[in-house]
């Protein structure tokens, strides 16, 4: 497996360190991941680590392509670098076993990444793990049906629960009905079984 580049500086200024480190990296703050640590004993040494955001997607694929092959599966990868995020999405004839019941595999090669990413950067990457769009098909769904019960809710009247969902999810109804005219969205019960509550809005 690829190692994560790391590169690390130490100084007594944590904005100066970093100006150095982007000057000798040939980098924007836009392209680099940082985290940085403070010396002990009341120390004003600081340690910062920086990582090149392309370095940590050769990472990913390097990562992924180890346990894929592990599991038999030949995968093809796209990424995408967003500002608060690296979306990864694996394309290969065999999603169904990538994916899992539910998307439960994908979510736990997520998970294993997000784990691996951080023990040695030092702090949390988003990482987005898809395949083959299953994920973005499945938000267009969540939305969809949103929609169509919001809807309803503003025909009748009458408040309409949802499946369960995770949190991410529920997320989903709750930023695309934010400005839907006539109801309004909260999330109810308890972990693992919560879900969204689409109510009308009193007039």
């Amino acid at each position: 497996m690829q190692k994560l580049k790391s590169h690390k500086y130490e100084g007594k200024n944590s904005e100066e360190l970093l100006n150095k480190a982007l000057n000798e990296l040939n980098a924007s703050t836009d392209e680099v991941y940082t985290s940085i640590k403070t010396g002990l004993f009341k120390s004003k040494k600081y340690e910062l680590t920086v990582v090149l955001k392309d370095d940590v997607v050769e990472y990913i694929k390097s990562y992924l392509k180890e346990i894929t092959s592990l599991m038999g599966i030949s995968v093809e990868f796209e990424t995408q670098k967003r500002p608060n995020y690296i979306k990864v999405n694996m394309m290969s004839d065999n999603s169904s076993i990538l994916i899992g019941k539910n998307g439960r595999t994908m979510s736990s090669l997520q998970d294993l990444l997000r784990q691996s990413i951080q023990s040695k950067l030092g702090t949390r990457v988003n990482v987005i793990l898809d395949t083959n769009d299953y994920k973005e098909k499945q938000e267009k769904n969540i939305e969809r049906l949103a929609v169509k019960l919001a809807k309803d809710v503003v025909k009748t009247n009458i408040e309409v629960k949802m499946d369960r969902m995770n949190s991410y999810e529920r997320r989903l109804v709750h930023n695309r009905l934010s400005n839907f005219k006539g109801v309004t969205t909260e999330s109810t019960g308890e972990e693992p079984n919560r879900c969204v509550v689409i109510k009308p809005v009193e007039k």
